[in-house]
């Protein structure tokens, strides 16, 4: 997927401005603190939500808008561990191979007690995706929420 399409065919869709209902909703299985990687963050909605909620926040989207500009399913991320990594409405976005890179990164940035939180949803310009798909990929987790039939799912890292 290129930045070009994203920024065409995406971004400019994804006017909201208020975080996403299921992050608001789950906040309460959230850490009470800590460092936030938001994956494919978008318009920042949820990044910006999460800066007034006091946490620190890392950005990372592929579009030139965006984010701190990496390439997803290409260019590491950022150095460090999170407390909580959020990939709300992005790795249906990526190819099978892209998405296993970014899952390996969620992996590699996380640490014991680490919650992640995922968002899918079925989009014509999307390739085939479900939380169970993406969660074998993740070793060592517990399933705190899981909605196999919505897309979404809240894991800790053990």
């Amino acid at each position: 997927m290129s930045r070009q399409y994203l920024n065409e065919r995406w971004c400019v869709r994804c006017n909201k401005k208020s975080p996403t209902p299921y992050l608001k909703k789950n906040l309460t299985l959230l850490p009470k603190s800590g460092k936030v990687l938001d994956i494919g963050c978008g318009n920042g909605r949820n990044s910006a939500f999460m800066k007034k909620k006091g946490y620190q926040v890392t950005a990372v989207d592929m579009a030139v808008d965006f984010g701190s500009h990496i390439m997803l399913g290409r260019d590491p991320f950022p150095k460090g561990k999170y407390d909580i990594i959020l990939a709300n409405y992005v790795l249906m976005f990526l190819d099978e191979e892209e998405r296993k890179q970014v899952i390996g990164e969620i992996q590699d940035k996380s640490k014991e007690g680490t919650v992640l939180v995922v968002e899918l949803y079925e989009a014509k310009d999307a390739y085939p995706c479900n939380v169970s798909e993406v969660t074998e990929g993740l070793e060592g987790w517990e399933k705190l929420r899981f909605a196999k039939a919505g897309g979404k799912c809240i894991l800790r890292k053990l």
